[in-house]
């Protein structure tokens, strides 16, 4: 298992499972996930139209089921302007 960092922008979190009222969490995930898989663990559909950075880095919708995760990765997610 591996922990990822999450942090939601502009965005609610109360629709979202494992993170706290600002929106900031940890999240537990199997060796080798993906962002995609982070994502549905919060529940949050992949497909979803937003912006997901990992590490600072962005990665586009089409790519977040190759993006592989490794322990201590940050994900920011905020709305697509």
């Amino acid at each position: 298992m591996i922990t990822v960092g999450f942090q939601l922008v502009a965005i609610d979190p109360s629709s979202f499972r494992g993170l706290g009222r600002d929106g900031i969490g940890e999240i537990p995930l199997k060796d080798d996930g993906s962002l995609a898989d982070a994502l549905t663990m919060i529940g949050m559909d992949a497909k979803t139209g937003f912006t997901t950075m990992v590490n600072g880095e962005p990665v586009h919708p089409d790519n977040r089921a190759e993006a592989t995760l490794n322990d201590g990765d940050q994900v920011v997610i905020f709305p697509t302007a």
